[in-house]
């Protein structure tokens, strides 16, 4: 009986390791997650939440991420790489915009399921994660808090697109 005592405890121990090696990695992906312009005004607790609704990508170069035409399903966050996007719509052609770590793009697939305006390409290695209305919708049911803080950025970013459009600015990046 007692050595089935040690064990257990010996099991215990085993495990509450990994958990403190899980804890520490998934503060780092918390930390990361904090980066994102996505999801800056967002607490460790809420991210925690938002990543469990993430999925992760991994493109390689030249890899198509989405094909204009395509039926969007939600937006994709560049963690690593670059993505280029190209259209055959004439305002998008002279843009040619550039997206890096950090950035999102395809934000209008949140919101309908209208057809992608454009193609997006990887242009070197590149990692992302994607988070699909399905998600997203089950998140304002969940939290809607959360929810609207990563609404309010969505907002807020495609408002300075569409300014920068408008005036004319170089660095203009399109709504997708």
């Amino acid at each position: 009986m007692l050595m089935r005592d040690c064990a257990r405890e010996n099991t215990k121990e085993m495990k509450a390791l990994f958990d403190f090696f899980r804890a520490s990695g998934d503060d780092e992906r918390i930390r990361q997650l904090k980066e994102l312009n996505l999801f800056k005004e967002l607490t460790a607790r809420e991210l925690r939440e938002v990543n469990e609704l993430l999925h992760e990508r991994s493109y390689q170069k030249d890899e198509v991420i989405f094909d204009e035409g395509d039926t969007g399903l939600g937006l994709f966050i560049v963690v690593s790489g670059r993505v280029k996007v190209f259209s055959s719509h004439e305002a998008l052609q002279r843009l040619s915009p550039e997206y890096g770590g950090g950035d999102f793009f395809g934000e209008l697939a949140l919101f309908d399921e209208a057809q992608r305006t454009a193609r997006a390409v990887a242009v070197e290695p590149t990692q992302m994660l994607a988070l699909f209305r399905r998600e997203l919708f089950s998140l304002v049911e969940q939290d809607r808090r959360i929810a609207v803080k990563i609404l309010f950025e969505v907002a807020r970013t495609v408002c300075g697109r569409a300014r920068n459009l408008v005036l004319g600015e170089e660095q203009s990046v399109p709504i997708l």
